[in-house]
């Protein structure tokens, strides 16, 4: 959950204002006692859920949350459906009625310019006259180019407006110098999920090519483009983006920061890669005077500068075109709209688009989140939210300081190391302290595509606006302050709660306390063992990239991670594709660090008072259904295999009975005994906190 602790990013619908009396060392949570109902059951779980012909032992996701699944198939307009989705719809509901207020009635400029953003969104009939007339200049730019240097050109062009043909610059921590922004090229320019959709050869894949080569064509032709050249130079894109594609670095590399970490002088990377005139580039953006930047991927880079002399001219042109329409196809008119989603639906399984007005409130908070953000929080988060938040933090974060010396593979050094790297961590709860300024985005009411074209430069003229000065704190990215997310950031050394997941299924101020432990009191124990996960590790307490571990002890950790990686790589998820062992090992350690930091905290929490049964279960049993439930989901097959592919987050099913597997606590809760599914046997269970 680095950059997501539940892969996806929903609205918030209302934050805490309940207080409870509790101690100082060890924070109730909330007390089942409380005269409001909890938000889901009588206590904070959903019986309906539960499916209790199953057996716990045996499929613990199933006991947890398979009535659940069976009374809510996947709905056409999702591609996965969860308790997240389910909190989505609310959530937009309430985002809606703000925005239809600020576009009837705005009572300041911010209201305006939201509100202005949001009609603009919903004008379809604007939309429909204007057919790609919002692009038409930048097609014909493209379609007049004649020379190589006119293909550097556009380059830059394009990256000036938030789209990144070939590859990405932006701005990002220096890795060595964690205080700082630096520059950074990284690899991009596919219009398909992954590498892999390219180069594997299995049928699905194929076929998935064909459609998107059909795709491209299609597109092509709503431009005026006669089906014949169409189909060609969608072939071209193809065949060059295949060519992209073999060159980039497997995610499951980029995981480790010394791959991705090669500080290059300006004079080097024009020597090494000429055919990008990057004096010329960062002259234009704004960055004539920088002289380093972090080539994320040197050997991708190189592979785009033989490309630009290599590839034939109207390939080059094809691709500029497509990247054009790629982007911009959501905001234009319907027969773009729609063809767009036919080909998301291939990939991703969903069977309907969403309603115009769903689609348009997701679309301000992209562009505008921290602006609508602020309305947001005048309505939904409450200061004593946020005193809540940081109370549970302070008991996890304690409870993790109380493990770490008793860990038996860690030395006195490394243990030391760690308990100050944790006292370092810094946090990040509700909302920004200080907000992002809006006043250079131009908003009107008159088109959505402009709008969104508007969106993207401000956003790009942000990011490289950072290079060469100290990092700032209250800098959020991409998150919004209604988003149900959390995050650590390894360079940073800070952890992030936004205001949108402090609220059911994760918290419920008038829940048992079990559940809200094995909710939130996991995320956040969660987003606090990334610190220490297998790339958290790589980073000392300032965020800078050291090892700061003995030989000894980064050699029992390695494998202990290596235990995860096998575990998790035996998880099936659709016909002929696994889970990516390698790649979701950190968020695998991180929801077992976060499972197990938790209930001992919550076990910390119980010490003195009586041990209530509550609908028949433990405290402990409440607990793992309080995380359990989390995950409720029904997916696609063709999106179980997308994230399989992209996604450094098990699926839910996973994520739970992957997790509880290594836990002797489930065991002992739900009475298992060895040789049952959700036991994994004796030296090959998992261990790390």
């Amino acid at each position: 959950m680095r950059s997501a602790v539940i892969a996806i990013a929903v609205i918030a619908l209302f934050a805490l204002s309940c207080s409870t009396t509790t101690p100082t060392t060890t924070p109730t949570v909330a007390a089942a006692s409380q005269l409001a109902k909890p938000y889901f059951g009588e206590h904070g779980f959903d019986m309906s859920a539960m499916d209790r012909s199953a057996n716990a032992c045996d499929d613990f996701y199933r006991f947890a949350v398979g009535k659940w699944r069976d009374t809510h198939p996947l709905p056409p307009t999702y591609a996965r459906y969860g308790r997240f989705e389910e909190l989505a719809e609310r959530n937009r509901d309430v985002l809606h009625q703000i925005l239809e207020e600020d576009a009837k009635a705005p009572k300041s400029a911010a209201e305006q310019k939201l509100g202005d953003f949001y009609a603009a969104c919903m004008n379809e009939q604007a939309s429909e006259s204007a057919g790609y007339i919002p692009i038409k200049a930048e097609l014909d730019a493209i379609d007049a180019i004649t020379d190589r240097a006119s293909v550097e050109n556009e380059i830059i062009h394009l990256q000036q407006h938030g789209i990144a043909p070939g590859f990405r610059f932006g701005s990002q921590n220096d890795f060595m110098n964690s205080k700082m922004m630096i520059g950074v090229v990284t690899q991009g320019g596919l219009g398909l999920p992954d590498r892999d959709y390219y180069l594997r050869g299995e049928d699905r894949f194929a076929k998935t090519r064909i459609a998107y080569v059909d795709h491209i064509a299609k597109m092509f032709t709503l431009i005026g483009e006669d089906p014949q050249r169409a189909a060609a130079d969608a072939q071209k894109v193809l065949d060059l983006e295949t060519r992209l594609a073999k060159a980039q670095m497997p995610r499951v590399e980029q995981r480790d920061p010394h791959n991705t970490y090669h500080v290059t002088k300006i004079t080097e990377l024009e020597s090494e890669t000429p055919n990008i005139p990057w004096s010329h580039f960062l002259t234009t953006v704004g960055e004539g005077e920088l002289q380093s930047v972090n080539v994320a991927q040197p050997k991708y880079l190189a592979e785009v500068n033989r490309a630009l002399t290599e590839a034939p001219l109207d390939a080059w042109k094809a691709y500029f075109k497509w990247e054009v329409l790629d982007a911009n196809a959501p905001a234009l008119s319907s027969a773009f709209v729609n063809e767009d989603f036919a080909f998301r639906r291939v990939l991703s399984g969903q069977q309907e688009i969403q309603e115009r007005w769903k689609r348009c409130v997701r679309a301000t908070d992209v562009s505008l989140g921290q602006l609508l953000g602020q309305e947001y929080v005048k309505r939904n988060f409450t200061p004593e939210a946020k005193k809540k938040a940081n109370e549970l933090i302070d008991n996890l974060v304690a409870t993790l300081r109380s493990d770490i010396p008793t860990l038996t593979w860690m030395g006195p050094q490394t243990k030391q190391a760690a308990i100050e790297k944790l006292n370092a961590f810094s946090r990040r709860i509700g909302y920004p302290e200080k907000w992002t300024d809006y006043s250079k985005l131009s908003v009107t009411r008159d088109s959505y595509t402009t709008n969104a074209q508007n969106a993207r430069a401000f956003a790009f003229r942000r990011s490289i606006n950072r290079i060469g000065k100290p990092d700032d704190p209250n800098e959020w990215g991409f998150f919004t302050p209604p988003t149900v997310n959390a995050s650590y950031s390894s360079s940073r050394n800070d952890i992030t709660f936004p205001a949108g997941i402090l609220q059911p299924p994760f918290y419920d101020p008038n829940a048992d306390d079990a559940y809200n432990y094995g909710g939130i009191g996991t995320v956040i124990g969660h987003e606090m063992t990334h610190g220490f996960d297998d790339e958290g590790a790589k980073f000392d307490p300032a965020g800078n990239l050291r090892n700061w571990w003995t030989p000894e002890d980064l050699k029992n950790f390695e494998a202990r991670a290596k235990c995860i990686v096998n575990e998790y790589s035996e998880f099936n998820v659709a016909p002929g594709i696994n889970i990516k062992g390698d790649l979701v090992t950190g968020e695998a350690i991180a929801d077992l660090g976060g499972a197990t930091i938790s209930l001992a905290a919550y076990e910390k929490s119980l010490e003195g008072k009586s041990r209530q049964v509550i609908d028949g279960f433990t405290p402990e049993q409440r607990f793992f259904l309080g995380f359990a439930q989390v995950w409720a989901e029904n997916i696609a097959p063709e999106e179980a295999t997308r994230r399989a592919l992209t996604d450094p987050h098990a699926q839910g099913p996973f994520r739970v009975n992957g997790t509880v597997q290594n836990m002797p606590a489930f065991r002992a809760a739900f009475h298992c005994k060895e040789g049952d599914t959700m036991v994994r046997e004796e030296g090959k269970r998992c261990s790390i906190w």
